[in-house]
């Protein structure tokens, strides 16, 4: 009918962190199973690095509020003081923290300079998650305590975040994790199936 169909590999989102990585570093960030979330507690001065390539931070006189990752699994979570965070990141991307892979350093520079996005989270108390904070093309953190959250988000220049109602807002006590100081460590116990789940390792 003279009529032509074109199939496209998709479009690029604007200020998608995807864009930025590697096919090796995209097999880490893109889940290749479910994403088994994991909870920290997180106090004032304290942040969670989402590998090399994001930081979340509680700043100002904020009381402890619980940060719930949903990333992929293989993503590589660290707890550590927001003073610290920086210099760690420099000594530990493409080893201890990935992504990036190695050579670390250079793939951050590469990948772009951190910018900072503060924002304000009203707590809806202990029972659910108040909101959702997106990483574009990463994942998202649920954000659960009471009070007022001050959060400093750290990501590569030009790409997005924003804040939104929480997608999964009764997940944040199921994925409760301990925090050995390398590695953090999922809390045992049941799923809302009833069956008995192990700790998961980090």
């Amino acid at each position: 009918e003279g009529k032509c169909l074109y199939d496209t590999p998709g479009l690029l989102v604007p200020g998608c962190l995807t864009e930025r990585l590697t096919p090796a570093e995209l097999k880490i960030v893109v889940p290749k199973k479910k994403v088994e979330p994991i909870t920290f507690r997180i106090a004032s001065g304290k942040c969670a690095l989402v590998g090399g390539l994001a930081k979340i931070e509680l700043i100002g006189d904020s009381k402890p509020f619980l940060f719930t990752f949903f990333v992929a699994n293989e993503i590589k979570l660290h707890l550590t003081d927001s003073a610290k965070a920086d210099e760690f990141t420099k000594k530990h991307a493409g080893k201890f923290l990935t992504p990036p892979l190695e050579p670390g350093p250079e793939r951050i520079e590469e990948i772009g300079e951190f910018e900072y996005h503060d924002i304000e989270i009203k707590g809806d108390g202990w029972k659910q998650a108040a909101a959702d904070i997106t990483l574009r093309g990463l994942g998202w953190v649920g954000v659960t305590g009471a009070g007022t959250a001050h959060v400093r988000i750290g990501v590569p220049k030009g790409i997005g975040i924003t804040v939104r109602p929480p997608l999964m807002p009764f997940d944040v006590w199921e994925a409760t994790a301990k925090y050995t100081g390398g590695r953090a460590v999922r809390k045992s116990g049941k799923s809302r199936s009833g069956k008995r789940r192990r700790g998961v390792g980090r």
